[in-house]
């Protein structure tokens, strides 16, 4: 694009901006409606591979074994250490 004249510039970069305020609206428009479609799917137990959005349990359960493992190994003498204490 080579416009030398200032004002045919500025229409083409107003129609560019308008056309991509138009993308964004509807871009917007399509995650809403694909975020309310998920939480559809998710509230129903009979949709495969939706799980619930119940998953503060999980990630407590994997919080305790991450927090007793360490690195991935329970060193049996390690418990003793901390009777002691």
């Amino acid at each position: 694009m080579v416009d030398t004249n200032p004002d045919e510039l500025a229409d083409h970069l107003e129609q560019e901006a308008d056309d991509l305020e138009q993308h964004s609206k509807q871009l917007e428009q399509d995650t809403e409606d694909l975020e309310q479609d998920w939480e559809r799917k998710r509230s129903d137990p009979n949709v495969p591979g939706a799980p619930p959005d119940d998953d503060d349990a999980d990630d407590d359960s994997d919080d305790e074994d991450d927090d007793d493992s360490g690195d991935g190994w329970d060193d049996p003498d390690e418990d003793e250490d901390y009777d002691d204490e």
